[in-house]
């Protein structure tokens, strides 16, 4: 059993060898294969945090603008309402003080059959009417404030 024994010997040897070698570079570009597909994965990964971190961003701009947007327009709305009660004030202490001085004329006008004011007393009638009419407008205004 000498050399063809030694011969199917180093044959068998060979081809292992030779299938070794197919298998070990097989591994070799599995591994580089491997290795590629991870750093893809890895890059896809990187890219979709950089594109979701930039929608966030942006939607926090968007929030940030539409808020601002929003107190704006409640700060305008505010401002109207408050000029808007200022003028009612006015117009109900111009109706008042009208009604007042109304009051006053019909008062002269009227036959003296009655007694008549004297002018302190017609005086102490005016101011206290100015300030009653002063008085509903603040009143108004209060009441309409809240």
């Amino acid at each position: 059993m000498g050399a063809p024994d030694d011969s199917i010997r180093e044959e068998l040897i060979g081809a292992v060898l030779g299938e070794l070698s197919l298998l070990r570079r097989e591994v070799g570009e599995l591994r580089t294969a491997l290795q590629q597909a991870g750093d893809q994965f890895k890059d896809s990964s990187d890219l979709a945090m950089l594109r979701l971190a930039a929608r966030t961003d942006q939607f926090l701009a968007d929030f940030r603008d539409s808020t601002a947007g929003v107190l704006d327009k409640a700060r305008q709305f505010g401002e109207a309402r408050e000029q808007l009660l200022g003028e009612i004030a006015i117009r109900q202490y111009d109706d008042a003080h009208d009604r007042s001085l109304d009051e006053i004329r019909q008062i002269l006008r009227e036959p003296l059959a009655r007694p008549s004011l004297t002018r302190r007393e017609m005086a102490l009638w005016g101011v206290g009417t100015a300030l009653l009419s002063a008085a509903l407008a603040v009143i108004a205004v209060m009441v309409l404030a809240h």
